[in-house]
């Protein structure tokens, strides 16, 4: 829109405002012209006459000089000649005169040239100093008639600018004027084309009404946005379309402001609008410009990314961000009415096989089964939060954390009994199987219980606790429930005290090897050697393995320490060959973690290719679960191995999953008897039964069985009637450190009691 045509016109639109201005801009310019010229010219006259009086000043006072010089006591006499002669001829009346340093008069020529003149003088000087004057007088009358025909001139002059500047210009400004009107008319015209356009084409609604909130024009996008014909909308009030603000009164609503209201559609239906107000003025009364935009799709998607923020995608529950708002809100109102509330949390119980083994497709549909039947199971007594549930009643509240876990939040209990009710509740809901592919499934979980305001007081206590007891929930065997108690939390800081000082054993040496021999139960002969890991901490107090191991496979740090045990070891077994002791075959185990490393039997076969050992001389002992895994990995690790000629063990046989085809699948060589079941024989019939199964089952497949955790003289005894091949145990030998194993096994060696490795 152009608006500097209408800007200029609006200024300069009133000619006779301009007709003073212009008067006497003209005025003040002809009579400084008349003025500067005369008075200029006068001046400058003046100038030069006091110019040339010096010079003729000087003049005739260097040729009296030299007088005086000549004649020092006659100079008087002789002086008025050198005044007649003119030295510097002026057309303009002049008087000369020569005064002595009284000023007394001594010379005169010419007559007296009254009050308008210009004088100047020159020093006479003689011997002793100045002696007098020469003074120049000259009459002004001259250039005062010069100046004022000048002064004529400069009149005619400032006449003829005063008409030029008068009149010419209002001529000019007069076709300027109405060129500008026509540019601004023009204008208008043009802008008032853009303004309908705008208003009749414009996305948001735009709507006129006056003071008492009558509608009086308003687009056609209000028309649409309402339901309603254009027609129809003027002289309705504004109020009958839309709620005031918030906080407005019907009566002063949509004054000014702006902010989200509802309004109705023609049918009725509400929906929601961003409204902003402005005071205008139309025609010189005042009016209320009201700009509404229908905003229900701006709001769809902020309900849908509030929905995304605090709901798990997968399975509708809360996710970790909203469990964690409405615990807190939970314990609040739990210390209001002093009821308990307990929080449980559940973490599927080998979920990663299925994750691993049928895909992650079947893992998603497992996690939707476990939610929907969480919610199945507690809503038939309790109110479980969905999305699309009334959070004001809710007693239970179910969580998916992420992965495999979710939480059970349950309020308003009377004991610890209620939530154990509810907690059984959940493993007998999640044991149900289910179908994924045409496969049953069964799957368990393990629970953590806490109980609040009992234990501890601030939420990342009460969901740290609640996780402490899931995790012995998980030590327990799974598929059951543990409440928390204070010993568990001084189990848990002693856990996160050995976690600490073992992520920096290695470094700092504290890892050593303890080696226990395996004989023969027919002849007692030594046959082997398995390295076992030992740990002092620094502060000196020894723990088991069976305390750390664990957390090694936990924080990641088992690989590590599983590559140093094989490296120590073959580099015990290397220097005990160069001491002269017998070659013994060295049994290590292998973690699960460490098993599935592609590169394992790379490993293993570079560390005994560096300590000069055969393959023979290693036996690696795995676990039954290990190879229940039976993944193509897990095969192709074990056919390497056996391709090199690395005897396979499998260590606490009879403890891990039922299946025995693994045993046909993979080229075992030798099976450990679990100290489980050697620990009772052969007073415990049913111990001494699955001993002489297991002896019964290696004889038949010709594999070679180990009994572990021999003690005992009948132990061995009746291990050797069933056919077991070897034992080892405190029987034989405690675990020992290298020095006194070698002892130890000098000793055996002097009575010929070792069976080297051939």
């Amino acid at each position: 829109m152009n608006t500097a045509g209408p800007a200029r016109t609006r200024v300069w639109q009133n000619e006779a405002r301009l007709v003073p201005v212009i008067t006497w801009i003209a005025t003040v310019t002809a009579l400084l012209v008349a003025i500067a010229a005369p008075t200029g010219y006068f001046l400058l006259a003046r100038e030069a006459e006091l110019r040339d009086a010096a010079m003729a000043a000087r003049l005739h006072a260097a040729f009296v000089t030299q007088l005086i010089a000549a004649s020092p006591d006659a100079w008087h006499q002789e002086v008025g000649g050198l005044l007649d002669t003119d030295l510097a001829p002026s057309d303009v009346p002049e008087q000369r005169r020569i005064v002595d340093a009284a000023q007394q008069p001594i010379a005169t020529t010419g007559a007296p040239l009254g009050r308008l003149v210009v004088e100047r003088a020159a020093a006479l000087r003689g011997p002793d100093g100045a002696v007098g004057e020469v003074i120049i007088t000259r009459s002004l009358r001259p250039t005062l008639v010069r100046t004022g025909l000048v002064a004529l001139l400069g009149v005619a002059l400032g006449f003829t600018i005063y008409g030029s500047l008068r009149v010419l210009p209002l001529r000019a400004l007069r076709r300027a004027v109405a060129a500008l009107q026509r540019e601004e008319s023009k204008a208008r015209e043009e802008a008032e084309e853009q303004l309908r356009v705008v208003f009749q084409n414009a996305v948001e609604g735009i709507a006129l009404f006056t003071p008492d909130r009558r509608i009086t024009s308003c687009n056609p996008a209000v028309a649409r946005m309402f339901g309603r014909p254009l027609e129809h909308l003027p002289g309705m009030f504004i109020t009958d379309l839309l709620r005031p603000f918030s906080g407005e009164e019907q009566g002063t609503a949509f004054t000014t402001g702006q902010g989200e209201t509802t309004a109705f559609r023609a049918s009725g239906e509400a929906f929601p609008v961003e409204m902003s107000v402005n005071e205008a003025r139309l025609a010189d009364r005042p009016h209320f410009i009201a700009i509404l935009r229908d905003i229900t799709e701006r709001k769809q998607a902020e309900r849908r990314l509030s929905y995304l923020a605090n709901y798990d995608s997968l399975t509708g529950l809360p996710n970790r961000s909203l469990f964690r708002e409405r615990l807190e809100r939970a314990m609040g109102r739990t210390r209001r009415n002093g009821r308990q509330l307990a929080l449980m949390f559940l973490d599927l119980d080998r979920f990663k096989n299925i994750n691993d083994t049928l895909g992650h497709e079947a893992g998603d549909q497992l996690l939707r089964h476990v939610a929907n039947a969480l919610i199945a199971n507690l809503r038939s007594t309790d109110t479980v939060s969905r999305a699309t549930l009334d959070e004001s009643t809710e007693s239970i509240t179910v969580s998916r954390l992420g992965g495999d876990e979710f939480t059970v939040l349950v309020e308003d209990i009377t004991s610890p009994a209620a939530a154990a009710q509810v907690a059984t509740r959940i493993l007998a809901a999640i044991a149900q199987p289910f179908e994924i592919h045409g496969e049953r499934l069964y799957i368990s979980t393990s629970i953590g219980v806490t109980l609040y305001p009992h234990e501890a007081e601030d939420l990342d206590g009460l969901v740290k606790q609640a996780d402490m007891a899931m995790y012995r929930a998980k030590e327990l065997g799974r598929n059951t429930y543990f409440f928390y108690n204070d010993e568990l939390n001084t189990e848990m800081a002693e856990r996160h005290a050995l976690e600490a000082s073992l992520r920096h054993a290695l470094e700092r040496r504290e890892f050593h090897l303890h080696y226990q021999p395996k004989a023969c139960l027919r002849s007692g002969r030594v046959t082997g050697v398995e390295a076992l890991l030992r740990w002092t901490p620094s502060s000196g107090q020894r723990i088991g393995p069976d305390r750390f191991i664990p957390i090694l496979e936990d924080i990641g740090l088992i690989n590590q320490v599983g590559t140093w045990v094989l490296r120590t070891a073959c580099a015990q077994i290397a220097a005990w060959k160069t001491a002269g002791l017998p070659p013994l075959r060295l049994a290590v185990n292998v973690s699960a973690r460490q098993f599935r490393q592609p590169n394992l039997p790379e490993q293993i076969a570079g560390l005994l290719a560096e300590h000069g050992l055969a393959p023979a001389d290693l036996e690696v002992e795995l676990t039954e679960s290990m190879l229940m895994e039976d993944s193509e990995q897990s095969r192709d690790i074990l056919s390497r191995l056996g391709t090199m000629g690395i005897q396979l063990a499998i260590d606490d046989f009879g403890t891990g999953h039922s299946s025995l085809a693994y045993l046909k699948r993979f080229n075992v060589h030798a099976l450990k008897i679990d100290r489980s079941f050697v620990k009772d024989t052969p007073e415990d019939p049913e111990d001494s039964a699955i001993a002489t199964a297991i002896i019964g089952l290696s004889a038949n497949l010709k594999i070679r069985v180990v009994a572990e955790g021999v003690e005992t003289q009948a132990q061995a005894d009746f291990l050797q009637q069933q056919g077991c091949d070897e034992m080892q145990g405190y029987l034989l030998s405690a675990p020992l450190p290298p020095r006194e194993f070698a002892i130890w096994l000098r000793q055996r060696t002097a009575a010929g009691a070792v069976d080297p490795v051939t």
